[in-house]
């Protein structure tokens, strides 16, 4: 063998055998990286390939690179946040998007942002609670909803309201108990 091929070998094992290096082949071409970019190599730890040509970032918005732990693309421009209002980033853990525009909370009520967490919306409006009667907001934790009336308890017997771990409803008529 001669010196040229030994060296080589010893280059090739040098890089698909050390701890922090990688090889392949791209079109042919033995190159350092995890991933190929045309015959070009790159690692994807840290870059990625947008158009055939190697950049920074995870993802590619038209050309350019960028990473989606803090930008995203929106029409075409990196913008800070993880989602699109139209042309704008935001970040959807604290916002919302209502008809184009950015608005706190994680939900919308026509165009008003709210937070579910605490309120509901009914009818167009932004309401205390986490279900509507009608147009009025109350919880299901201790209210229900008979007959477009809020009453205490977790079930309808006609319009009264009852809670069904102590009570039933035969016939009309709320009773101790869970038997008829």
């Amino acid at each position: 063998m001669n010196f040229q091929v030994i060296l080589f070998e010893v280059f090739l094992l040098l890089l698909t055998k050390l701890q922090f290096y990688e090889a392949l082949t791209c079109n042919g071409i033995i190159v350092a990286g995890n991933a190929c970019c045309g015959s070009q190599g790159y690692y994807v730890s840290s870059n990625t390939c947008c158009n055939g040509v190697i950049v920074a970032g995870n993802a590619c918005c038209g050309s350019q690179g960028y990473s989606t732990s803090s930008y995203t693309c929106c029409k075409g421009v990196i913008v800070a946040g993880n989602a699109c209002c139209g042309s704008q980033g935001y970040s959807n853990s604290s916002y919302t998007c209502c008809k184009g525009v950015i608005k706190a909370g994680n939900a919308c009520c026509d165009s008003q942002g709210y937070s579910t967490s605490s309120y509901t919306c009914c009818k167009g409006v932004i309401k205390a609670g986490n279900a509507c009667c009608g147009s009025q907001g109350y919880s299901t934790l201790s209210y229900t909803c008979c007959n477009d009336v809020i009453v205490a308890g977790n079930a309808c017997c006609g319009s009264q309201g009852y809670s069904t771990s102590s009570y039933t409803c035969c016939n009309g008529v709320i009773k101790a108990g869970n038997i008829c």
